[in-house]
């Protein structure tokens, strides 16, 4: 993913630890800030963040990695499976499973637990960050598109949105992904200098460089504009919605467009997961950018303050993979209640067979009790 190749990049630039890995590369350690090189200075603020983000990462990959597989099972079942949206949110909790898988295996390089310098995992890693970074963005984009065409084209929901192109463009999609970064799995490897290290193979530096720009470009670059227009694009066409159902009170009355109807509810359901989207991925990248840019063409190194907020922007990042079921509970009424049948009921289930078990027991006992306190009356009383 674009994440990966800037830190590679960032970190050939201003003499980080060169690890190709999935989104942060750079060696951070439990017990201080040993790697920066290069750094104007270390502040003690940034080697608090370091250690902060690493205690929670863990917490981030083993929450996401749970919510993301309920949230997955919820949007499968047989009550949401049949609507478009609801498989592009499914096919994204799957990618995010394997963006934080790739996150953690990173995370026990961080703390000296190097399974990443085997090999194959290594390769395996930087491919599987690179696509589900990748799938995870684009989704967004198809979700925010879709919603564009429930506010403003209503009468091409049929058209467009329907179950079976869905699942074509998602099977089309994830066959394009994987071939475009297949390069990872040739071009990455484990470099034996005084310690081994997985990262680009110097042969191929220069195929790991171009990439650099075109994953730039389909990851940040290109999605964010879409999505800055789209939103922009959905938010008047939900003012315009508005204007004309204050003209025409008769739409008022059948609540078209109206956040009360179940396309409302939609409606306003993707706008969230849109807007947050935005909100938690935007900064990383932009950081980094600007690290790039003041690097590349000023020969800059990064202040203190931009490693901070690089730091910050990355924690965000990370949540942006892992807080996808929690943002679905506020939002998505729908999968709120799908969620509420299929987990929650379950357990009310298993609680209320437990009840009726021990009510089952209760009379037994209370008997059995109530030969014992006789057999001691009668034992008193022959006394």
């Amino acid at each position: 993913m674009m994440a990966t190749i800037l830190e590679t990049v960032l970190s050939n630039v201003s003499k980080v630890s060169n690890l190709s890995s999935a989104v942060t590369t750079e060696d951070v350690t439990m017990d201080g800030a040993n790697d920066t090189t290069g750094y104007p200075e270390v502040s003690p603020f940034y080697v608090t963040m370091r250690r902060l983000q690493t205690v929670l990462i863990p917490l981030i990959c083993s929450f996401g990695i749970c919510g993301n597989v309920l949230a997955a099972g919820t949007f499968l079942s047989s009550t949401l499976r049949g609507t478009s949206c609801c498989l592009y949110l499914a096919a994204k909790t799957i990618s995010d499973i394997g963006f934080l898988l790739s996150l953690f295996v990173v995370w026990l390089y961080r703390v000296h637990v190097p399974i990443l310098n085997t090999h194959g995992i290594c390769q395996m890693t930087v491919f599987l960050s690179y696509i589900c970074g990748f799938l995870s963005v684009w989704f967004v984009v198809i979700i925010t598109i879709e919603n564009f065409i429930r506010i403003s084209q209503p009468w091409r929901i049929p058209l467009f949105c329907s179950q079976r192109k869905a699942i074509m463009l998602i099977c089309l999609l994830v066959i394009f992904t994987c071939l475009l970064y297949s390069f990872s799995l040739w071009t990455t490897g484990i470099v034996k200098d005084e310690n081994p290290k997985c990262q680009s193979l110097k042969k191929f530096q220069n195929i790991a460089l171009s990439m650099t720009y075109v994953d730039t470009c389909l990851t940040l670059i290109l999605p964010t504009i879409l999505m800055f227009f789209l939103v922009l694009a959905i938010m008047i066409s939900a003012l315009q919605a508005y204007k004309r159902k204050m003209r025409l009170r008769v739409l008022a009355q059948n609540g078209k467009l109206s956040a009360s109807t179940p396309e409302g509810k939609v409606s306003r359901f993707l706008f969230a997961v849109s807007i947050i989207f935005l909100f938690l991925h935007t900064p990383s990248h932009v950081i980094r950018i600007k690290l790039v840019i003041l690097s590349y063409f000023y020969h800059q190194a990064p202040s203190t303050h931009d490693l901070v907020f690089q730091r910050v922007f990355e924690t965000f990042f990370y949540f942006n993979f892992s807080l996808n079921c929690l943002i679905y509970l506020l939002f998505g009424e729908n999968f709120r209640r799908v969620f509420k049948q299929i987990f929650l009921s379950r357990c009310k289930r298993k609680n209320m067979a437990e009840v009726q078990e021990a009510n089952n027991m209760s009379p037994l006992m209370t008997t059995g009790w109530s030969f014992t306190e006789a057999s001691c009356i009668d034992q008193e009383a022959s006394t």
